[in-house]
């Protein structure tokens, strides 16, 4: 399939299954002015006809501000290809392959990775993109495959290249992470996090032109905090895109976006906020620390006293669905994969949402007494 701006520039196309042609031509740069015209015009109609669902709740689903339907929970690929987390040797790819189908097959089609994940083994075309770009075309394209461009100057020691200077830098970072796709736009495009010698107007820019160009279907921010944010999405508003996620760390141990408002000032502006780390690095299963031993046997009671015998694991991720975010877990494994699917197809009620919340704030308020 060659890449259409008319097409893949209407919101709608967010959702778009792509071709079962393996490896579809990535568009030529040129012509911009008349693809920007083009553009902005489907955009203003597609943003009007996406505002009335955008952040709607469908049982397991969320409707993004672009009109893209993800699933509420999203599989993180951070270790996929990179031999320093285990790949080649505690798992391969096709125990990925094994996740990944898994995954799909039980509701999960939000897949989150970025083009540094497992850069290493680029020369092997075994990077995060090149394998999840592998597995969702050997599925006909059913997941919503969201990436992320590294925005330091000197990223080009990792990925090659020249410095990254300029917003045309990031775009042609963002060619090389569709060539890795198997050539198909990104269904989700997001600064990685907003490095200091950026402005926020170059950042956009650059999100805005691979956009215009047919490169994506969508944008984000990740690592953004309120101010950036809301920053950011007054400058795609102004020609009529959507912020459609900021991807920050969440979890029962760390609620700083809820805390600092970002999560209030998210909804309001119905940007999805996509949750990394969401098990709190390990912490919740590993921690010794007496309290949070206290909170994980407080997620087994509440997993196995009123939701069927749910795990803490589980309930942990329900938690963070109910607060409206959409928690991107780790994944290497089916077993995993299985575990992780298992906090779709319920809720927790809102009962246990305040019981863990008053447990958290208590969690808090100690440590902050106890000396350092």
């Amino acid at each position: 399939m060659r890449v259409d701006v008319a097409v893949t520039r209407t919101r709608a196309a967010a959702s778009m299954p792509c071709a079962s042609t393996p490896h579809a031509r990535v568009p030529a740069r040129g012509g911009y002015a008349n693809r920007h015209h083009q553009s902005t015009t489907n955009r203003a109609v597609s943003t009007r006809a996406a505002a009335s669902s955008a952040g709607a709740d469908d049982g397991d689903y969320f409707t993004l501000a672009s009109g893209a339907r993800v699933s509420k929970l999203g599989i993180g690929t951070m270790d996929w290809g990179d031999t320093e987390r285990g790949f080649n040797a505690r798992f391969r790819e096709k125990d990925l392959a094994e996740a990944f189908a898994y995954a799909l097959d039980h509701g999960v089609n939000f897949i989150d990775t970025a083009e540094v994940y497992g850069a290493k083994s680029a020369a092997y075309e075994q990077t995060s993109e090149h394998i999840v770009g592998r597995l969702n075309a050997a599925r006909d394209c059913e997941a919503f495959v969201g990436t992320k461009v590294f925005t330091v100057p000197w990223t080009n020691v990792i990925m090659g290249g020249g410095l990254r200077l300029s917003s045309k830098a990031l775009v042609d970072a963002l060619r090389a992470s569709v060539a890795r796709n198997e050539g198909r736009p990104m269904d989700l495009w997001s600064i990685h996090f907003p490095f200091p010698t950026w402005s926020q107007q170059a950042l956009t820019d650059a999100l805005r032109e691979g956009l215009d160009l047919g490169l994506c279907k969508s944008v984000g921010v990740s690592n953004y905090d309120a101010a950036q944010m809301t920053e950011a999405y007054e400058l795609l508003r102004k020609h009529d895109i959507p912020l459609v996620t900021n991807q920050v760390k969440y979890s029962l141990l760390d609620r700083t976006c809820e805390k600092s408002g970002l999560l209030r000032a998210a909804k309001d502006m119905n940007v999805r906020v996509v949750a990394y780390s969401p098990l709190g690095g390990g912490e919740l299963q590993s921690s010794e620390d007496a309290e949070i031993k206290t909170l994980c046997k407080l997620l087994e009671f509440i997993g196995a006293m009123g939701h069927g015998g749910r795990t803490t694991t589980q309930v942990a991720l329900n938690y963070l669905m109910c607060k409206g975010a959409i928690p991107i877990a780790g994944c290497s494994s089916k077993r995993r994969a299985k575990e992780y699917c298992g906090a779709l197809g319920w809720s927790l009620d809102p009962a246990d949402v305040e019981m863990l919340d008053e447990k958290l704030d208590y969690i808090e308020k100690q440590k902050k007494k106890s000396p350092i």
